[in-house]
């Protein structure tokens, strides 16, 4: 599965991080600085295990344990971002016709 951000949301980055606006809610949401790269990599890879990782690579380098709590961390966040309809979980793109899958 992959991640996109819900068509509903609108958001920009501000100075203190990212704002974003739920069109069908009418709920805005601040997200600091963390909060604010994991969206931004969402919105640019769309896909959870390498935002995940690199979030991971960024932040905790060989540390296997803060790595492991980056993942949880990271994993919550954006089960909570999908809770609240801000991300979409989509299924991952087939391949155009005539295209072979990746093996």
């Amino acid at each position: 599965m992959s991640l996109r951000i819900s068509e509903a949301v609108i958001w920009q980055e501000t100075g203190e991080g990212v704002s974003l606006y739920n069109t069908e809610t009418g709920d805005f949401h601040s997200l600091n600085d963390t909060g604010s790269r994991i969206w931004k990599l969402v919105a640019s890879d769309g896909e959870r295990e390498p935002v995940m990782f690199r979030l991971s690579r960024e932040f905790a380098g060989s540390n296997s344990a803060m790595s492991r709590r980056i993942l949880a961390d990271v994993e919550e966040f954006i089960g909570s971002m999908i809770e609240q309809g801000l991300i979409e979980e989509v299924p991952a793109e087939e391949p155009a016709d005539g295209e072979e899958s990746p093996s």
